[in-house]
């Protein structure tokens, strides 16, 4: 979920930590003012810098950031980088449980880390403990010097820990609930982590704006789902080949050398690595849409990318194919080959707009409950639907990699379509990934020319999907029916024009 999906779902207390996250001297009451100023300075929320900066720890206490490392470690490894309060904290337990039984694992521990650092790291690791009950600023430094050394990981300094009883807590004590709210508390007020509440059920996210970043800033290059089908891909010679590189036991069937793979935290990139250039380029050709050409580096990081753009498809309604085309609505508007072809959404790219049109009339149809008109020959608008006897609504898709510009050739075509219909075309729904400003003036002309005060409405196909999925809960009613006069202006319908308008039009 981006940014501007979860703010409507944030109270006051957490858009006040979002604010106070990347936006200094800025005090504001009223929650609207809060997501408005957010959305204002979106770009400064996703700054990589930003980002980058709140996710270094140094200065941090230790058990604040420890925490906070297993807790965006959870989160990076589920499905869309979400979790329920309860979820969450049981992971973070069971994370810093699962690091204590593998610290007493010598074969793993052995096979993990190199011998000759895990007796340097160590003795100077216990000699930093010995003199009191914490690590100051200059030992830190030295430690993390130490760890890029001996290319050794934070996980690896905490299996280290946990075998001297300094992890997660002295004694090896796990943390409380207490601890880890206190850390969730400390990621919101960096801006790394959305907490909203849906249907009773509390949820922390690192929204998509910023979860690339975050995701290789902490060494998590992809999700193990996706890493696991990434692995699946290869044959069993070459995840042996890749764990006796290692020295990790590479006997058992396929299913056991990926499970070990992921089990001693070989990343993507380092898997990747043992295969060589002609095997590499064997791979990507099995890849939709993905160069095959490049420096070993270059096919490495080509493979990575495809699959961090894959997600667990789940139709949202198996009942009708034009589902997936509605679940990746806002992919298909911004014509996101990478995604689309990795989750198998298009085969050909010339599909995209007909899929985009086929996404959109399951909006309509299923989402909205509307019935739509059929429309004969090919000279006509993507959809229509009756407003009433004489009138009716239009609409037409524009699926395109930039802000839609809305070109002179554009209003003359839609003036065409407007004109043709047999009823008056009292809304012409224009549907995008985005808008240029020059497009608001080119609909203000549309609609002076189209001579029958035709509204000519602009709206992002994110925040047509949020309409479509949270419409009915601005009815009140147990059975409500969609109005179409919400999309009756001519101008850019952005999410909060378009929550005020259902508050009061759908009653």
């Amino acid at each position: 979920m981006h940014l501007q999906e979860v703010l409507p779902k944030m109270t006051k207390m957490y858009l006040t930590r979002t604010v106070d996250s990347f936006l200094k001297d800025v005090k504001l009451s009223d929650e609207d003012d809060m997501r408005d100023i957010i959305i204002k300075n979106i770009d400064e929320f996703k700054n990589q810098e930003r980002v980058k900066r709140n996710l270094n720890f140094r200065t941090t206490d230790r058990d604040t950031t420890l925490l906070n490392r297993l807790i965006l470690k959870c989160l990076l490894g589920s499905e869309n980088y979400i979790l329920s309060d309860k979820k969450l904290h049981e992971d973070v337990l069971a994370l810093q449980t699962q690091l204590l039984e593998d610290s007493q694992d010598e074969s793993y521990i052995t096979a993990k880390i190199d011998k000759t650092a895990m007796k340097v790291y160590t003795a100077v690791l216990e000699t930093a403990w010995a003199k009191d009950e914490a690590l100051n600023a200059h030992e830190i430094n030295i430690l993390y010097t130490l760890r890029d050394e001996f290319e050794l990981t934070i996980w690896d300094h905490y299996l280290m820990e946990s075998r001297m009883g300094r992890f997660p807590q002295k004694g090896n004590k796990l943390h409380s609930a207490r601890h880890i709210d206190h850390s969730l508390k400390d990621l919101q007020l960096r801006g790394l982590l959305l907490r909203f509440k849906t249907d009773a059920t509390t949820y922390y996210i690192i929204p998509s704006d910023i979860v690339r970043v975050v995701r290789y800033e902490m060494g998590e290059e992809l999700r193990n789902e996706t890493y696991r089908q990434l692995l699946d891909h290869l044959n069993v010679v070459q995840l042996k080949s890749i764990l006796a590189s290692m020295e990790i036991n590479s006997s058992g069937k396929k299913d056991n050398l990926i499970e070990r793979i992921l089990k001693y935290d070989i990343v993507p990139s380092q898997a990747l690595a043992h295969l060589s250039n002609p095997e590499l380029t064997q791979y990507l050709r099995t890849l939709e849409g993905v160069n095959v050409s490049g420096p070993k580096d270059e096919k490495i990081q080509n493979i990575i990318d495809y699959y961090e753009n894959v997600t667990v498809r789940v139709d949202s309604d198996p009942t009708d194919e034009r589902s997936i085309y509605y679940d990746f609505f806002e992919e298909l508007a911004s014509r996101n080959y990478k995604s689309l072809r990795a989750n198998k959404v298009i085969d050909k790219d010339v599909n995209v707009e007909k899929y985009f049109e086929e996404a959109t009339r399951y909006l309509f149809e299923k989402k909205l409950g509307l019935q739509l008109e059929e429309m004969p020959g090919s000279k006509h608008a993507d959809g229509k639907i009756k407003l009433d006897a004489k009138t009716s609504l239009l609409w037409d898709n524009k699926s395109t990699e930039k802000p839609y510009a809305f070109p002179e050739d554009h209003v003359e075509q839609f003036l065409g379509y407007i004109r043709s219909e047999k009823t008056k075309a009292s809304i012409f729904l224009i549907i995008a990934s985005d808008f240029t400003p020059e497009a608001v003036n080119q609909a203000q002309k549309l609609k002076v020319f189209s001579e029958d005060d035709t509204g000519v409405a602009l709206i992002k196909a994110e925040d047509l999907k949020f309409v479509a999925e949270n419409w009915q809960d601005y009815s009140g009613q147990k059975k409500p029916s969609f109005d179409l006069q919400v999309f009756n202006l001519t101008q850019v319908l952005d999410r909060k024009l378009l929550a005020n308008r259902m508050e009061w039009v759908i009653k």
